[in-house]
């Protein structure tokens, strides 16, 4: 949809990857603007029935007229038959008498009748008229909607309904019941709620030989009939709380054998989940980490399906077999999209008139895909290939669904308001083929997920591609076998850490340890890929949680990756497989932009932007305890860092924010215990120095600057100072490293990861994240080779060792000082701890130091919260541009109703908030409080839930 649009650019070099062209070739507009019902590019193409197939046009079945200005459709015969059958007499009038004769020698082959633009053929039941106008062709009844649940055969003047096995048809000729098999297990509905997952038969009875099961906040939840079993989510105040849990509920007499299936990767913001009834794999969506992964039946093997172009993913529905995994998305382009159950062969099936799709559903039999908008208020369909789109229900009686499921004829929901604060949610029910046939089943708390338990629901299979070998692997796979684009085809991955053998079995640790590695913040999160982008082996354990990971380096010795959370002021570290998570430094961390590890001396050194601009260095064990400033001062913003151990260098970048003749950026250096510091290079092409990457065999140190869009080098013998690179995919460059002639870089704004060929000039785009995107690494063991004073004991020092050239020099922690042997450290009796805060600055309870500005934002910046104590901040306003969320925070307007949880609460994103919100200047306000693009007014579509965009006044449409 387009809300509040900025210009569009006009005569670009080329598109960025989310925008689309337009047929004129030199504008550019977001993908998320096509086919929204509004021409946004100047020649109209964005809306054009080629770009567009699928749109929706109201149309009358055959032999049926439809009335003007509405989409009220009536039988010809009902044309001048003196009954005002249309709401304005727009059937009636004085065309009647006036145009009669004109049927008398018109030609129809069954019937004529008049019409204000003349006479006008039709034909009788199950026949339509053809081509000609005038004659009368079969009507093929098996292609409307709803004619027949299931099968469908077409007959010369009529239609024949079946069933396919499993169902039975029903006395009315067109409906399939499933078989109860046993007959005593009748279909079941699971409910999840905020407290329990519960049971009633599907006319709301409660089941009572099924007792509830305790859960807290569950919304996630799946159920294995084959084995009897319900698992669901069971979300803790921790991440580390929140656990997968599985129950066997047998013979549905109620919930035993609870257990716990630990999974590898955090679940806490897991919004829903899906079981593969074949192979017993799950499929979590991530709406936080903007993920889909899947687990093994144990929860051993972990792997990511889907991380890219994903901005808010929310339901998911498997298909295991037809191989297809279907899930909605609402962030900048809101949509329902189809995979393989592998993640391959991705397509969006739906991405017009779509604002916030949330749960989703699928008819096995007939291969369609039901969703749930909670903004627009409706539930639709497509088919499998996102064709024949049909709206089901729309209207007050579909606000906010969340769950949603289908059995038979019927269509199931919950409704999960998160502004409604009454205790209990309602469960609908509503026929799929008759929306007028509607009921509240149900009343739970805080309803979630919800499925129908019945055999129909996971049909078997005689056998499948991840069928145990002799050795009981699935499908022959050493980690996890996932099917591919059918039952009968997969695709074996492997753990993190490990790459899929020649015959695509096997799982085997890599004898060199080769990847990338890169921080993002929306969400906070560090990541591994292949230097090569296509390859789906995940080489590390994804570092979660984190809210400005900025800077980043590897110690391959250890294998943990170290990290500088700037928001959460501390520097962490965590193995590339996913153990030992922990903070090494928290105290006195302001704005720490670049971190280096000498893996030679086992020492971690960092620049810091805030008040002081340091560089400081500590062990990598105990840091805490042996942290010392070597650098302080002369500095504008200090940003990356790297150092060279084997000869005893270290350099570092120092950017300008005014680029005024006056000012420029500049490489500095110096001995790594601080001394003999010089500028290593500036000019004045130098402002924005970001990224750094040091070829130490070579004697290359690689740099990119933001402001002028370049890659350069510099020899370190001579200076000998070289452009590498200025294409035109450098904008705002961040993080920058090296691997042989290899060099790769990662766009702040935009969220890409380009890699580039020194020899060919080629640049390849390895991946496009969600901005922003922060420090980009090569992890490569064989650049942490050498040796020096420090490698061995130490250097003998008992504190610090630290690196020059030729040999080392010991050094003691900021509260100590060397003894005479300037070995050993003591206490320094002449220590004078600086104050916890800079002027400009609030003091944390924890002794940590935020902003001023900062206090009373809604963020907990402190981390203990005291800077969002209710004492100090009950009198906090908001900027009259931005909303006041109940935590304090203050979010720009335009961040409301934009499908992302800003507010942290999702009050943001609440009915109440966007229904009261004012439209921009290029939308239509609804009665409802609903924002649609004005183009959406007048088009038969009740887009507003209330009808308030297509009133009487609207003139015939333009179909």
């Amino acid at each position: 949809m387009a809300n509040g649009k900025p210009s569009v650019s006009l005569a670009p070099k080329t598109c960025n990857p989310k925008q689309f062209v337009c047929k004129d070739q030199i504008t550019c507009i977001s993908k998320g603007w096509r086919c929204d019902g509004e021409k946004d590019c100047p020649d109209g193409s964005d809306e054009s029935p080629d770009v567009c197939p699928h749109s929706r046009v109201s149309r009358c079945p055959p032999n049926e007229y439809q009335c003007l200005g509405t989409d009220l459709c009536i039988h010809m015969s009902k044309l001048c038959d003196g009954v005002h059958d249309c709401t304005d007499g727009w059937d009636e009038g004085p065309h009647c008498r006036e145009l009669a004769s004109n049927c008398t020698h018109f030609g129809c082959q069954f019937s004529c009748t008049p019409t204000h633009t003349g006479p006008m053929c039709y034909c009788k039941s199950a026949f339509k008229i053809g081509l000609d106008g005038k004659t009368c062709e079969d009507f093929d009844e098996c292609t409307v909607y709803g004619t027949c649940s299931q099968s469908c055969t077409n007959t010369e003047g009529s239609y024949t309904c079946s069933c396919v096995e499993g169902y039975l048809l029903q006395p009315d000729n067109r409906s399939c019941k499933a078989k109860n098999d046993p007959v005593e297990r009748p279909p079941v509905l699971l409910i999840a709620s905020s407290q329990n997952i519960q049971a009633t038969s599907l006319s709301g009875t409660p089941v009572p030989s099924l007792m509830t099961t305790s859960t807290k906040q569950t919304t996630a939840m799946d159920f294995l009939y084959a084995e009897e079993t319900v698992c669901w989510i069971h979300v803790g105040d921790t991440a580390s709380s929140t656990q997968l849990k599985c129950a066997r509920i047998p013979g549905l007499k109620g919930f035993v054998e609870e257990r716990t299936i630990n999974i590898s990767l955090s679940l806490h913001h897991v919004e829903q989940m899906a079981i593969d009834w074949l192979t017993g794999n799950f499929y979590f969506v991530d709406d936080v980490d903007d993920r889909i992964f899947v687990c093994d039946k144990n929860g051993v093997t972990c792997v990511t399906l889907l991380d890219q172009e994903l901005y808010n993913p929310k339901g998911i529905a498997l298909d295991p077999t037809m191989g297809k995994v279907f899930f909605t998305d609402y962030g900048q382009i809101p949509k329902v999209e189809r995979c393989d159950m592998d993640g391959q062969n991705r397509t969006k099936l739906v991405d017009s008139k779509i604002v916030f799709p949330h749960g989703i559903t699928l008819d096995l039999v007939n291969r369609l895909v039901y969703w749930a908008d909670a903004y627009l208020d409706y539930i639709e369909v497509v088919d499998y290939e996102g064709k024949n789109r049909h709206t089901i229900i729309q209207g007050l009686l579909t606000e906010h669904l969340y769950g949603l499921t289908v059995f038979e004829n019927y269509l199931y929901a919950t409704n999960s308001d998160n502004a409604n604060m009454q205790p209990k949610t309602s469960v609908i029910r509503v026929n799929r083929f008759n929306s007028s046939d509607y009921h509240v089943v149900a009343r739970v708390d805080k309803g979630g997920a919800l499925h129908v338990y019945h055999q129909r629901r996971q049909p078997p299979v005689r056998s499948h591609a991840c069928e145990p070998d002799q050795f009981r692997k699935p499908g022959g796979c050493s980690d996890i076998c996932l099917l591919g684009n059918s039952h009968k085809t997969r695709t074996c991955r492997c753990r993190s850490g490990f790459s899929l053998g020649s015959d695509g079995k096997s799982c085997k640790k890599p004898e060199h340890e080769l990847f990338l590695v890169y921080g993002k913040g929306r969400p906070g999160v560090i990541r591994g890929m292949d230097m090569n982008g296509k390859v789906p082996d995940e080489y590390m354990i994804p570092i979660e949680n984190l809210m400005n990971p900025r800077a980043l380096d590897f110690h391959a010795m250890t294998e943990f990756i170290y990290f500088a959370d700037a928001t959460s002021y501390l520097i962490g570290r965590q193995k590339i497989d996913g153990t030992e998570r922990d903070t090494i430094l928290k105290e006195g961390i302001h704005t720490v932009e670049g971190i280096a590890v000498d893996w030679m001396a086992n020492n971690l050194y960092w620049t810091d932007d805030g008040p002081k601009k340091t560089i400081s260095v500590a062990r990598l064990e105990k840091a805490s305890q042996t942290r010392k400033t070597l650098i302080e001062g002369k500095m504008t913003h200090p940003r990356a860092i790297v150092v060279d151990p084997l000869h005893g260098w270290m350099y570092w970048t120092d950017w300008e924010e005014d680029p005024s003749e006056s000012k420029r950026g500049k490489i500095e250096r110096a001995w790594m215990d601080g001394s003999n510091r010089n500028v290593f290079l500036t000019s004045k092409t130098v402002l924005w120095p970001n990224g750094l990457s040091l070829d130490i065999p070579q004697g290359i140190l690689y740099w990119v600057d933001a402001y002028y869009d370049r890659i350069e080098m510099v020899y370190l013998n001579n200076t000998e100072r070289k452009t590498v690179y200025e294409g035109q995919e450098l904008n705002h460059a961040f993080g920058l490293c090296h691997y042989k002639h290899f060099l790769f870089w990662n766009e702040y704004r935009s969220g890409s990861i380009y890699k580039l060929d020194q020899i060919t000039k080629t640049v390849t785009l390895l991946r496009n994240e969600r901005p922003p995107i922060f420090e980009v690494r090569m992890y490569d063991a064989r650049q942490q080779q050498g040796s020096n004073a420090c490698r061995m004991n130490n250097g003998g020092c008992s504190s610090l060792c630290l690196a020059i050239p030729g040999g080392r020099r010991c050094a003691c922690a900021e509260d100590q000082m060397l003894e005479a042997d300037e070995v050993h450290c003591k206490g320094n009796p002449s220590y004078i701890p600086p104050p916890q805060c800079q002027p400009g600055e609030f003091a944390c309870k924890n002794n940590r130091c935020i902003q001023e500005r900062w206090k009373c934002d809604g963020d907990n910046d402190c981390l203990d919260n005291s800077d969002e104590a209710p004492e100090l901040c009950h009198q906090h306003t908001c900027p009259t541009d931005r909303f006041k969320c109940q935590n304090n925070r203050c979010i720009p307007l335009r961040w409301l109703c934009d499908g992302d949880n800003d507010c942290g609460n999702d009050e943001d994103e609440s009915n109440t908030t966007c229904s009261a919100r004012t439209c921009p200047p290029n939308q239509f306000s609804c009665a409802s409080g609903r924002c649609i693009p004005i183009s959406w007014t007048c088009d038969l579509d009740d887009d507003c839930g209330d009808r308030s965009d297509e009133p009487a006044s609207c003139g015939v449409p333009s179909l």
